[in-house]
């Protein structure tokens, strides 16, 4: 009779612990996943001249696309792709327009470096916080993690912390918007011709 009666028991408890189990992966599956550090396009835009983001990215969980490289084509004439990529041969970062005999952003760069992001207030928003919060999404190009940095001047997105991939972040020039912002003097954004009232994101440390 007892063995019965223990028998029973691990019949009723197995189920149960089966049951949680099944539970528990259902809702970690069910937990949002990060995006930020995945590949984004910005549209059909011309290569722009440095930094660049793009609202709506369909693509993006949080619908923000950014692409953070700082550095702009040398101002020389060329007349093929080697001579603007002279200082860093390595990256291929820039193509010569023979049209104009100028250099410009190889879109194809821009592309390669282009990653969903999101708006935060400090680098802990850039980072995963455990198996039931996942930020950023796996495989990602970027090598060195996720920044909360300022690195718009103009545009919607002036001033708007955003998570950029240390990779590309410039930290002199994002120290310096920063500085600015927090201070409301960053020009074309907080202060300057045409802007009545500065955007919520201008005097926020």
């Amino acid at each position: 009779m007892t063995h019965s009666l223990l028998d029973t028991l691990r019949a009723v408890v197995r189920p149960g612990r089966l049951f949680g189990a099944a539970a528990l992966i259902a809702m970690l599956s069910a937990c949002p996943k990060g995006d930020v550090g995945a590949p984004c396009n910005h549209g059909k835009v011309e290569p722009p001249e440095s930094k660049l983001v793009t609202f709506p990215a369909l693509s993006c969980n949080e619908l923000l696309c950014v692409y953070a490289d700082s550095d702009e084509a040398p101002e020389t004439a060329c007349t093929d792709a080697v001579q603007c990529n002279e200082a860093d041969p390595s990256v291929n970062r820039f193509t010569c327009d023979t049209d104009s005999g100028s250099c410009e952003l190889r879109i194809e760069f821009v592309l390669e470096r282009s990653m969903c992001s999101k708006k935060c207030s400090s680098d802990a928003d850039c980072k995963d916080g455990g198996p039931t919060k996942k930020i950023v999404v796996e495989n990602t190009k970027c090598e060195s993690g996720f920044s909360c940095a300022r690195i718009q001047t103009l545009g919607e997105f002036c001033c708007e912390k955003l998570c950029v991939c240390r990779d590309d972040l410039d930290d002199a020039t994002a120290a310096t918007i920063q500085t600015d912002c927090a201070a409301s003097t960053q020009a074309g954004c907080c202060m300057g011709a045409g802007i009545d009232m500065p955007p919520p994101a201008c005097g926020k440390p």
